[in-house]
């Protein structure tokens, strides 16, 4: 991908609109000097750090350093021997380590919700001793500190106190001056380096000292006292001291810079690479750029693409931008785009070739999820609408040697992308030139997109197998573009509508229309009338599509309660069997003792009572039997359907509540003081009756087991994994009453890694429980970021 096609695309100015986003001129250089990513493993991961990146910066996240700098020229300077950093230069060096460890530390702790970003990172090298001896001789302000040496400390301490000595011995002679009215100046100045006194020039053999210096006027004369001339001396020599001992020091410190000089230009590379994702993932943010599905085929889907460029450029016009949705199935090899002037088909062609040229670069682009772009190898594209003076060719001229160029580099694996294929020539001659190229890349297997306006290509890509039409619509009622791409149909150019559109007289419009054959003015109805019926057909594709969703939707609905109708029938039947084995039971139990009393009384009396007693006993278990069938059949034909309102037992959880709102599958249950969300197949209606029935019952049982330990607490571990959130605090509210119950003070909670919904959800719970002690994430060897540790009060 050369850069003329990079430019045509406008890839260069999407480059420096991103490198702004940069933190340094190294990520900018690095964003620059960027190829495509041809291997799919690599252009995936760095497609998911984008991503990560832009998830970060989306939860409002601060990056963990304050500044990256520049140290390319410092990491040169360093490698010449006998040369070292100034301190503005050292603290450089310090930030760039910094930030490194910073970012390692922060990515590792982060690492299940940046896993590919972390995975980048682990690489940086983490030795922090260097910055600790920067930051030890080096202060914030790119001083070299007192303490960097003993000799320093000792130079600087005696510089401190000789320059208060002399500012004193000055501060004495200034005032004898003022006393004799010696002075021009009232105040100590410096010349040459040396404290001097300002006096009028008639009295400068006053005071004993050596001249350093006159006034522009002459009036002034500056004198250095020779009372202060030893101890400006002494000064002087300090000083010197001071900046041997400075540079000593500096020295020092790049020797041991230099000593790791690869780990610093590796952690250089690797922090450059991250601030031009850092970049990409900043623009994604800015263009709402997503990760589409890569394909291994030739499939190449555009679900509401936009020009990224005209994006960022209408946006700060507050002008609109309209999306472009294409598709394109592997057998379909050769797009030809027909339609108006102004029509959006040079830009639909561009949006293409740009969203492509992006995501081969690392870029998110601004589509759809549900999009899909195949991997090309290179990307060709091909404008007639250059002259080349130089090389002496017409504009047609110089559009043929484009398309020469990509007929001969172009694969099976390119994209090509060619505006107004041969439009700038006879109409005969350039559509049988035309279709000489398509015939060219269909054999050549390349993915083309073509934007023409010549009739005969539209009948030709119409006709040949592996090329297909499409059109930019107009509307014909507001005389406009409407940007919106219709594949199968060739484009009409509506010459007629955009001289309409710009005033001309009716007569030379009616004149120019009886000039255009009859065959022609035949074809453009025909393109009308297919138009028409294809936006039919499309709107009841979309209409049946609609319907079957809900269909769908309808007998996932049905299907759901007819399995929960199936499992009441089956508990029902059961109960119904429990109940009549009971009675079975205690019928023969009446029976044997009906029996015992007719044989412990053999009378004729006692026999006849015995009689009676087993012919009721058979009337009231009829009744009965009759009585349980009722109850069954009343359930089995009860309405399927749960609707808000209604009441429902949580199977789950084994609670009952109120149902306040039903989405397709899902459904949130009023339970007492909480709602609780939970899927369809999870709830089953029942009545107020039957539910106050089973909650005296849970209340029972959680009564029985405050005088059975043993039988409440099963074990330590909660594994909640599988459930939502909802359904795991009703758990874990469980779960700690039979800890507490069993005076058990320590537990855990198995939640899983997954996204990390779940054990935050927990954690936010746990944090309000009052009788939760502490809680904490468990070590390595305990599951580690999957499970949590509580202490129960």
């Amino acid at each position: 991908m050369d850069g003329f096609t990079k430019k045509r695309l406008e890839f260069d100015r999407i480059v420096d609109c991103v490198s702004q986003l940069c933190l340094s001129d190294m990520g900018r250089d690095e964003l620059s000097a960027a190829s495509p990513l041809l291997c799919r493993e690599a252009l995936v991961r760095e497609l998911e750090r984008v991503m990560e990146l832009k998830n970060f910066l989306l939860e409002g996240q601060p990056l963990p350093f304050a500044a990256l700098p520049d140290t390319r020229s410092l990491v040169r300077k360093l490698e010449t021997l006998d040369t070292y950093l100034e301190p503005e230069e050292l603290l450089d060096i310090h930030d760039l380590l910094q930030a490194s460890v910073s970012l390692r530390t922060f990515m590792y702790r982060n690492r299940t919700l940046y896993p590919a970003v972390n995975e980048f990172t682990v690489q940086l090298w983490m030795e922090k001793s260097l910055q600790f001896e920067i930051k030890g001789i080096v202060d914030e302000e790119a001083r070299v500190r007192d303490t960097a040496s003993d000799g320093l400390l000792m130079i600087r301490r005696e510089l401190r106190e000789g320059r208060q000595t002399l500012r004193r011995k000055m501060e004495r002679l200034l005032r004898r001056c003022q006393e004799n009215n010696w002075l021009m100046e009232d105040t100590v100045a410096m010349k040459n380096g040396r404290l001097v006194l300002g006096l009028r020039v008639e009295y400068k053999y006053k005071l004993p000292g050596y001249i350093q210096d006159y006034s522009q006027s002459g009036q002034t004369v500056f004198v250095e006292p020779a009372e202060t001339l030893e101890l400006n001396n002494r000064l002087q020599d300090l000083e010197l001291d001071e900046r041997r001992e400075v540079e000593r020091i500096l020295r020092e410190m790049s020797s041991r810079i230099r000593e790791e000089l690869d780990n610093v230009q590796h952690n250089q590379s690797v922090m450059a690479v991250f601030d031009s994702i850092y970049a990409r993932a900043r623009f994604a943010v800015d263009t709402a750029g997503v990760m589409p599905a890569l394909d291994d085929g030739r499939r190449l889907k555009i679900v509401r693409g936009f020009h990224p460029w005209l994006l960022v450029t209408h946006r700060a016009r507050g002008e609109e931008v309209f999306p472009l949705d294409m598709e394109l199935d592997g057998d379909e090899q050769v797009l030809v785009i027909s339609g108006p002037n102004a029509g959006g088909k040079s830009v639909g062609m561009k949006t293409v070739g740009l969203l492509c040229c992006m995501l081969h670069h690392g870029y998110l682009v601004p589509c759809s999820e549900s999009s899909v772009f195949p991997l090309f190898d290179d990307i060709f594209i091909g404008i007639g609408d250059e002259q080349s003076i130089e090389n002496d060719l017409s504009t047609f001229s110089s559009h043929l040697e484009q398309i020469r160029l990509i007929l001969a580099s172009a694969s099976a694996r390119s994209l090509v992308l060619i505006d107004e294929l041969c439009s700038g020539t006879d109409v005969e001659e350039g559509s049988a030139i035309a279709r000489a190229v398509i015939e060219e890349l269909l054999l050549k297997e390349c993915k083309a997109v073509i934007t023409t306006h010549l009739g005969e290509l539209k009948v030709y890509a119409h006709e040949r197998k592996g090329a297909v039409n499409g059109a930019m619509e107009f509307d014909r009622a507001t005389l406009s573009p409407s940007f919106r791409f219709l594949k199968g149909l060739p484009g009409n150019s509506f010459a007629f509508a955009m001289m309409q559109r710009l005033g001309f007289d009716r007569g030379v419009i009616d004149r120019a229309n009886g000039f255009l054959c009859r065959k022609s003015a035949g074809f453009e109805l025909m393109l009308d009338d297919l138009k028409t019926v294809l936006e039919e057909n499309r709107l009841l594709r979309e209409r049946l599509g609609e319907e079957r969703r809900q269909l769908e939707c309808r007998e996932q609905q049905i299907a759901l309660s007819e399995a929960a109708l199936l499992r009441r029938q089956k508990e029902m039947k059961a109960t119904v069997s429990r109940e009549v084995q009971k009675e079975v039971e205690h019928a023969r139990k009446m029976i044997r003792d009906i029996v015992r009393e007719a044989k412990a009384s053999p009378d004729a009396h006692a026999v006849e009572s015995a009689r009676q007693k087993l012919h009721a006993r058979k009337k009231q278990a009829e009744a009965e039997e009759v009585k349980a069938v009722a109850s069954l059949e009343e359930h089995v034909d009860e309405d399927r359907t749960i609707r808000p309102g209604d009441m429902v037992r949580v199977m789950t959880t084994n609670t009952t509540g109120e149902v306040v709102s039903v989405d397709r599958d899902d459904v949130v249950v009023q339970c007492g003081t909480f709602r609780l969300s939970t899927s369809l197949k999870h709830v089953e209606k029942t009545s107020k009756t039957q539910a106050k029935k089973l909650e005296r019952e849970v209340r029972g049982s959680k009564a029985k087991g405050w005088s059975s330990r043993s039988s409440v607490l099963e074990s330590t571990r909660l594994d909640l994994r599988g459930l939502n959130g909802d359904e795991a605090i009703v758990e874990i509210d469980r779960f700690i009453d039979k800890l507490r119950l069993n005076r058990v003070s320590s537990a855990v909670i198995i939640h899983g890694k997954g996204t990390g919904a779940l054990r935050m959800r927990i954690a936010d719970f746990l944090k309000t429980h009052n009788h939760v002690e502490h809680f904490r994430l468990g070590e390595l060897s305990e599951g580690g970021s999957g499970v949590t540790v509580i202490d129960v009060l």
